[in-house]
């Protein structure tokens, strides 16, 4: 199923959300916690940093303080008002406006590290391959993207109404990590009560499917796998009631880390992209 995503009612969609996307909730700080990790394993030698989708300013905010030369993209301008509103001051930062699966404002090569996270993949929906293309395409040493895990989506999507709302919607989702708020008149009611009645176009991938997508722009995939996996398996509960950014915090860190080695095939986090690819030219 292909269906057209329509990439003006997603800008909308985004521009809603802008106010409240850097808050954290349901242990979406494991996950973002977990992606500086892996980050600073890849700062050695950067110079310049290409941010897509880089929403309200998270990781570009910090990186270009530090003194990377970092360029931000996102196609939301209310996201890019915030973050250049957060970013007041701060040098090596510039923005851009722009869809991720179209960067041809850039040379190939441009970018000594690439950063796709969090939707500027997933919410491509049915043009995904097209936006992990253009990252792989300008990435000069390494590239770092997030994207939603089909293996958590699909128990996700079962708990949540079958057989009578959701079994229509969950055969796309396993079959090919698709959702689509037109697929299916079953799909626009569940929309209701999300930012604008909207869960627009989602493209979750598996392990190998973004692995595969990865190579096939002639990277060498390093680490493809669920990222904080021991965070979702663990109740709810017990993870916000961690101390905050304590000891007991990073050690917990320490063994979210250790079990994604154990089992990179795992569902990563319940909040944020669950799935994690490092890749190098």
């Amino acid at each position: 199923m292909n269906m057209q995503v329509d990439f003006d009612r997603e800008r909308a969609w985004w521009d809603a959300k802008a106010p409240k996307e850097n808050v954290d909730f349901g242990g979406s700080d494991i996950n973002r916690a977990l992606r500086w990790r892996e980050l600073e394993r890849h700062l050695k030698g950067v110079r310049s940093i290409l941010d897509v989708g880089g929403g309200t300013g998270a990781f570009s905010i910090p990186l270009a303080r530090r003194g990377f030369k970092v360029v931000h993209v996102d196609f939301s301008p209310e996201m890019i008002r915030i973050a250049r509103r957060k970013a007041a001051g701060v040098r090596n930062l510039s923005f851009v406006e722009a869809n991720s699966t179209d960067l041809s404002m850039f040379p190939d090569r441009s970018f000594d590290l690439v950063l796709n996270m969090d939707g500027a993949i997933t919410f491509c929906g049915s043009m995904a391959g097209r936006a992990i293309r253009e990252s792989c395409r300008v990435t000069r040493k390494t590239l770092i993207a997030a994207v939603a895990n089909r293996l958590l989506m699909i128990p996700i999507m079962a708990v949540a109404g079958l057989p009578r709302k959701m079994y229509k919607a969950l055969g796309p989702m396993v079959k090919e990590g698709l959702w689509h708020q037109d697929q299916f008149a079953e799909n626009r009611k569940l929309g209701k009560g999300s930012t604008q009645d909207y869960f627009g176009a989602f493209k979750a991938f598996l392990p190998d499917e973004l692995e595969k997508a990865i190579s096939a722009c002639g990277l060498r995939v390093l680490r493809c796998g669920g990222l904080g996996s021991l965070a979702y398996l663990c109740q709810q509960q017990k993870v916000e009631s961690l101390p905050d950014k304590g000891r007991i915090y990073r050690r917990f860190l320490d063994l979210c880390e250790e079990f994604d080695r154990l089992m990179p095939g795992g569902p990563g986090t319940r909040q944020r992209a669950g799935l994690i690819a490092v890749a190098r030219r």
